[in-house]
């Protein structure tokens, strides 16, 4: 399946994410906008960041905006549904 990587817009919204909650970061230059599924255990990487702290969270639907303003109105570019994501902060 596959995964993403998505990084926090910020060190509190990492902090807070939720399982089956919403969550705003950012994905290889677009907002997005992330309905979170449940969360497991994350497994370390080759390649982590050792300064770097990672969730792992399962079946979640990934909505991409081209701005933050976009995304935090409901405007979405197109979306994936059934997506594994790691966030990081």
């Amino acid at each position: 399946m596959l995964t993403k990587r998505i990084k926090a817009l910020n060190p509190l919204e990492f902090k807070e994410a939720i399982s089956n909650e919403d969550f705003y970061g950012k994905y290889k230059g677009m907002f997005v906008y992330v309905k979170l599924g449940n969360e497991e255990e994350y497994r370390e990487q080759p390649g982590d960041n050792s300064n770097t702290q990672y969730r792992f969270f399962r079946n979640c639907i990934v909505e991409y905006s081209e701005t933050e303003a976009q995304s935090e109105s409901g405007i979405y570019q197109y979306e994936d549904k059934g997506v594994n994501v790691v966030i990081y902060w």
